[in-house]
C-alpha cells in the first residue's frame, strides 16, 4: 500500500510557511507530514510604544503606527520568519546592549511562537488521521527540542529510529556539519558520521527506509551554495555568484553505505532538488520562506517497492 508523504524544511520561523505546511496535509492528501529542521526564526523585531501607537524602525523608520497598522505590521514580520516584540524605549535602553538579556528575551518569543503553532497544528489536523513529523536543525536552540518532544500533536524525530507506517522506518538528525555562522548546533562531520551511523545501525531494512538528515550529501546538486570572502559575501566573478559545495561528507559516506530508499534534507535554501546516490533518492526541497513561500517534496513511497513519484511543488 502506498502512504503519501508531504515533506518540508527550513521555515525559519514563517507564520505563513507554517499554515501552509499545516494546510498541505489536507491540499494534497498526504498521510504524513514532515517537517525537517530550522523550525525557528532569527531575529527580534523591536515594537516600541509610541504616542499614539507603535514605532517598528527597521519597516517604518520613525513613522508612528496606528493600531490596525502595528497588527499589519506584526504579521508581516511573522510571515518574513522575525518575531515582532512589543516593548518601550526604556526596556531597550536596559536589555539591547546586554547580549545574555538580548538571549532570553529570544527564547522566551521562540517559545510563545512554538507554542502557538502547536495549538495551530492540534486545530488543524484533529480528526484528519494525517501524522505529523518534526525536529529541529542546526539553526534551533536546543533549549527547544524538548517543546516538541513533549508536544502530543506531533511525534519529534530526532536520534530515533521510528515505524512511520507501511512497513516503512525513519531516522533523524537535525545537526549540520560546521558552517561559517557558528550556529547553534554544529559538528565536526567526522563526529556527525559517527552519531550518524549510530543512528543508520539501528536500521534492519534499509531499502524500506528513511533517512531524514536535515544536512545534505556533500558534493551533489543538492549541496551548493554561495562561496564567501573573508568577510562573509559572497564571491562574485564575471558577474555571476559562485557556488560551492557545503554538505557533509558524513552523510555522503552513510548514504552510500546504507542505500536507503530515501533521503530527505534541507539546510541548503539554495539547493532544491533531487538526486540518486546509488539506490538512494535524495531530496532537498529548498527554501524560500523570507517570501512566504512553502518549498516541499510531495513522495509517494510503498514499502515494498520505494519511492513511486515524487514531485517538488511549491506554494
Amino acid at each position: 500500500m502506498t502512504m503519501r508523504i508531504y515533506f518540508a524544511t527550513d521555515i525559519h520561523g514563517s507564520e505563513v510557511c507554517w499554515r501552509k505546511f499545516l494546510n498541505a496535509g489536507r491540499f494534497y492528501h498526504a498521510d504524513v507530514l514532515i517537517l525537517g529542521g530550522d523550525v525557528t526564526g532569527k531575529a527580534v523585531v523591536p515594537v516600541v510604544a509610541a504616542a499614539g501607537g507603535y514605532r517598528v524602525r527597521q519597516f517604518a523608520g520613525d513613522r508612528v503606527l496606528s493600531a490596525a497598522e502595528t497588527a499589519d505590521m506584526e504579521t508581516r514580520i511573522m510571515d518574513m520568519g522575525f518575531y515582532p516584540y512589543r516593548t518601550t524605549d526604556d526596556e531597550l535602553d536596559e536589555i539591547w546592549d546586554d547580549p545574555a538579556a538580548v538571549h532570553r528575551v529570544f527564547l522566551s518569543v521562540m517559545r510563545e511562537t512554538l507554542e502557538r503553532w502547536l495549538y495551530i497544528a492540534e486545530e488543524r489536523l484533529s480528526g484528519t488521521g494525517i501524522r505529523l513529523y518534526a525536529m529541529t536543525g542546526n539553526d534551533d536552540p536546543p533549549e527547544l527540542q524538548g517543546m516538541l518532544r513533549d508536544s502530543t500533536v506531533l511525534t519529534e524525530t530526532e536520534d530515533r529510529l521510528l515505524d512511520i507506517g507501511e512497513g516503512v522506518s525513519m531516522v533523524s538528525y537535525g545537526y549540520s556539519n560546521r558552517t561559517p555562522w557558528h550556529t547553534p548546533r554544529e559538528l565536526d562531520d567526522d563526529e556527525l558520521e559517527r552519531r550518524l551511523e549510530k543512528l543508520a545501525a539501528q536500521v534492519r531494512r534499509p531499502e524500506r527506509a528513511i533517512f531524514n538528515f536535515h544536512v545534505p550529501p556533500a558534493r551533489t546538486a543538492i549541496d551548493k551554495a554561495p562561496a564567501l570572502d573573508g568577510s562573509l559575501k559572497p564571491v562574485v566573478k564575471g558577474g555571476t555568484v559562485q557556488m560551492q559545495s557545503v554538505g557533509s561528507e558524513g552523510v555522503r559516506r552513510v548514504l552510500e553505505r546504507y542505500e536507503p530508499m530515501l533521503g530527505l534534507h534541507g539546510h541548503i535554501h539554495e539547493s532544491r532538488g533531487a538526486v540518486r546516490l546509488g539506490r538512494t533518492l535524495a531530496i532537498n526541497p529548498g527554501s524560500e520562506y523570507g517570501d512566504g513561500v512553502l518549498c516541499g517534496a510531495l513522495l509517494e513511497v510503498d514499502g515494498k517497492r520505494g519511492v513511486r513519484h515524487y514531485q517538488l511543488p511549491t506554494g
